[in-house]
């Protein structure tokens, strides 16, 4: 997907991987390859992707490059939520973080003004708690404690979302008013049950400056963003990030709300099969970095999945539009072989303005079970159509709909509107 022109960089950085990383060494002698074979993009191919499993197994001293260790200047260490099983524990410099977050927000007009020279934003974050560097799940732990080196500070939540206490809730809410942000760092599903406490409690979430929120670390339904914007208003920018914790910022929304991928920091492929996939169809995400000193990845399989749309935006940015589909873990396996992907689900779903909250689950036998927390706005016609169209899109398998007052999240903290455990057992 990147343009051919720029490959030079990805030589470059398999070149700087082979010479100063023992693990990518290994991988490619493993293959008989060596950066000197890699001529083009279709000798490129010949690299075997690299995976989390073989960073989690060699940090640090296999994939740091020679002459940083974690302790080294601008060095910013980082551990995964553990979405799709073990935590992974990376690093990066700062400034490749602070690149790429410029790249991918320069997409959207809305947030020019957040990042203006010399300002520093004041950011409050309310997302799940193995996200954070902080213990912020318990909600003893004060506002010091949990105010991050940069100056961030993580507000309190259960690990088990829809199990926050009230006063927990009323905590992080007087917390954003004392802090006085700029942006918000959200998860939205998180965000959205915020939002449905504070009008309970006839509460509001502002702020003396100029609020920004940028969403991350789940998928971003239709169901959470309509709750956010009702309770927030117009006039907040809302923008969706495509993100890992080991990479910093992959991409974002642009402000006519279409998601671009960052393809001049990193070369991007979109993949199935082994093989690329074309524009409409949907694959993984492989990320090679350009110019990362310190933890240079090539060929990294991010366990994503987009479908590059590959025409240009009205917005003006050059960066590739994509639609977001899902992780591998989380996609629906169907007995005919078809594959839905929580994108899809999400679009079937849509705003639905009569649920709060939902999870389809798939188990072991292939059968799947849509649970959903109603509110006041449901309405039986509603229901039905909803039914049906889940009932058409997962056929042959079974499908249970479910009206429900409480949904579990995940052993990470998070909560997910899809899992299998299908895909998550034949997770790589």
């Amino acid at each position: 997907m990147s343009d051919p022109t720029t490959f030079e960089a990805v030589r470059e950085e398999i070149a700087y991987a082979f010479d100063n990383t023992l693990f990518f060494r290994k991988h490619m002698e493993a293959c008989g390859l060596r950066p000197e074979d890699i001529r083009g993009p279709v000798d490129f191919l010949r690299l075997p992707p690299t995976f989390k499993s073989h960073y989690r197994r060699n940090f640090p001293a296999g994939v740091l490059a020679k002459g940083y260790t974690l302790n080294s200047p601008h060095v910013m260490r980082f551990q995964s939520s553990g979405t799709s099983g073990e935590r992974l524990n990376s690093a990066i410099l700062a400034y490749d973080l602070a690149r790429r977050q410029a790249t991918a927000l320069g997409v959207n007009r809305r947030f020019d003004e957040l990042w203006r020279p010399g300002s520093r934003p004041r950011i409050c974050r309310f997302a799940p708690p193995n996200c954070s560097d902080v213990e912020c799940a318990t909600g003893f732990s004060t506002m010091e404690d949990r105010t991050l080196a940069d100056g961030t500070l993580v507000l309190t939540v259960a690990h088990d979302l829809l199990a926050t206490p009230e006063w927990q809730i009323v905590k992080a809410l007087d917390e954003i008013e004392l802090y006085e942000p700029d942006l918000l760092v959200v998860d939205p599903t998180h965000f959205a049950f915020l939002t449905r406490w504070a009008r309970r409690l006839g509460r509001r979430i502002t702020s003396p400056r100029r609020l920004h929120m940028v969403c991350g670390y789940t998928l971003m339904t239709r169901v959470a963003r309509r709750q956010i914007e009702e309770f927030m208003g117009p006039e907040l920018p809302i923008g969706d990030m495509i993100g890992m914790s080991e990479l910093g910022y992959l991409g974002f929304e642009c402000h006519l709300g279409m998601r671009h991928i960052n393809d001049r920091d990193f070369h991007v492929e979109f993949v199935r099969d082994g093989e690329p996939v074309a524009d409409g169809e949907t694959g993984e995400l492989y990320v090679t970095t350009k110019d990362d000193a310190l933890i240079p990845r090539i060929r990294y399989a991010t366990g994503d999945h987009f479908t590059p749309l590959g025409n240009p935006c009205d917005c003006g940015s050059d960066l590739p539009l994509v639609r977001i589909e899902g992780r591998a873990t989380h996609m629906i396996q169907l007995a005919d072989g078809r594959v839905v992907t929580p994108g899809a689900v999400d679009t079937l779903v849509g705003d639905a303005p009569g649920l709060d909250v939902y999870k389809l689950e798939q188990d072991r036998t292939g059968a799947c079970t849509f649970r959903y927390i109603p509110n006041a706005e449901a309405r039986p016609d509603d229901t039905a159509a909803l039914v049906q169209r889940l009932t058409e899109a997962l056929a042959p398998n079974p499908v249970r709909v479910e009206a429900v007052d409480y949904i579990a999240g995940e052993r990470s903290g998070k909560f997910q509107p899809c899992v299998s455990q299908i895909s998550a057992e034949g997770a790589r």
